[in-house]
């Protein structure tokens, strides 16, 4: 007489969905872990009402100016971003030593904005979370 349970079928598929759960939570932790790593990203969230345009991402290092055109120092983010919408970006831009990153942009009623996006980098890793209103442009940095 065989003693031995098999595994029913349904059993199997409960159990390897399980398993899959916890794989994904533990990827998902694991890529969470790792974000503040990754190459730095801007996100816009523009809850004016005005659209922006003429975006920019430019590097600030030592005696280096917002006008410095060494490569790789300014990066152009060429799509607008209207209204209400929200954006993420990775600027392109080539670090060397330590520095900062600023952020330009002109809303649709011509007003200019410069804000400092990363105070501090060495790696330009991080995010930084940008919000625009009527008012004002708030700046939330988590950059490395």
């Amino acid at each position: 007489m065989n003693t031995h349970r098999r595994f029913s079928k349904k059993k199997m598929i409960i159990l390897s969905a399980i398993i899959l759960g916890i794989a994904i939570v533990a990827f998902m932790s694991f890529l969470n872990a790792m974000d503040p790593f990754r190459h730095l990203r801007i996100t816009i969230h523009n809850q004016s009402d005005y659209d922006l345009t003429n975006i920019q991402a430019s590097l600030v290092q030592g005696d280096n100016s917002f006008n410095n055109n060494e490569s790789g120092s300014t990066y152009i983010f060429d799509k607008d971003i209207l209204s209400g919408a929200n954006v993420k970006f990775a600027p392109k831009l080539k670090l060397s030593g330590e520095g900062a990153v600023s952020l330009a942009f002109t809303d649709s009623r011509g007003k200019t904005y410069t804000k400092t996006v990363c105070g501090y980098t060495e790696y330009l890793s991080g995010n930084s979370y940008v919000t625009v209103t009527n008012e004002n442009v708030t700046v939330k940095e988590e950059c490395m």
